[in-house]
Parts: C-alpha cells; structure tokens; sequence
C-alpha cells in the first residue's frame, strides 16, 4: 500500500459538484484505506472496522470538506468536532441519536488516535480532541436542548457552534 503524505489530508474541493468530490476522493482516499487497516490490525473485528472507517469518511468527506473552512484534516479542533456532532449533525439528520453521536466520538478519537500514531499530528493535539471526545454529557445536553429550545432559545442554540458562515 502507498505511503500516506501530508498532501493526502488536504481539502482540493472548489465545490461540491460530483467531478470535485472524485478528486478529492482520490486525494484522501489512502487515508481511509490506512485507517481500515490500523483498525483491522488492533484487533477489531472487519464489521467494526469498516463501520469506524466509512464514519470518520463521512466526517471528512461530507462534513469537514464541505461545510468546514478547514483546509485540512490535521487541522481539526475540538471547535470542529463540537460543530459537527453538536450542531450540524443534529440538525441535518432525521433522527439523530445519542448511540449514534457517541460512535461518532469513539471513530474521531480513533482516527485522530491513528495519525498520531502515524507522526501526522502532536500528542497535544490528541488529547485535545480526545478531552472533546469524552464530554458525552456537553453532546447529550446539545441534543436535549435542540428539542427543548424555542424562540430566542433556539436562535441562540443554533449559533452556538453553528456552521453557516
């Protein structure tokens, strides 16, 4: 398998259009064929793997790249995170769930566990992310609230991490 290079966590999208998103796929697909197995090869199961893998793929490829400004993916924060599972998540899915939210927790902190293991970001880095990571109870509470909140409430749960620029 091909060596990962830092040009494979960059974001090449102009747009969101189908010929942008094969780019990038081509681009950034190593990773995710990395993650597959690293995962693989710390024991877990190939259902689990793949389920982890096409997650953190989701996070990137339809998350970070689309509605993020970041330009790559070593470049995610706890801000990202929160954004994504704490705002743009529940807003975008139907039904989002708590069980569902904390797999995401578990695939981020996985994936991120995996580049630093890799020398691609600092141990500092890491246990930022992971400290996010952890805070199940802030994610439940934004998930609460969501469906709670009304009129002012709702306004100000929306700009709380929100993704509109």
């Amino acid at each position: 398998m091909e060596k990962i290079k830092e040009e494979h966590f960059e974001c090449i999208m102009e747009d969101n259009s189908e010929e942008e998103r094969e780019k990038q796929w081509k681009r950034s697909k190593i990773i995710f064929d990395h993650f597959y197995e690293y995962l693989k090869n710390k024991g877990l199961k190939e259902s689990t793997a793949s389920r982890r893998t096409e997650m953190a793929t989701f996070f990137i490829m339809d998350y970070l790249f689309v509605y993020d400004n970041v330009m790559s993916i070593l470049e995610v924060s706890g801000d990202t995170i929160r954004t994504f599972l704490g705002n743009w998540y529940i807003r975008k899915f139907m039904s989002p769930s708590m069980p569902d939210i904390k797999s995401y927790l578990e695939c981020i902190s996985d994936f991120f566990t995996f580049l630093n293991e890799k020398s691609f970001i600092s141990q500092e880095k890491l246990s930022k992310i992971k400290e996010v990571c952890k805070d199940k109870a802030w994610f439940e509470m934004r998930l609460k609230t969501y469906f709670e909140s009304r009129g002012d409430d709702f306004y100000e749960w929306i700009e709380e991490y929100n993704y509109d620029f």
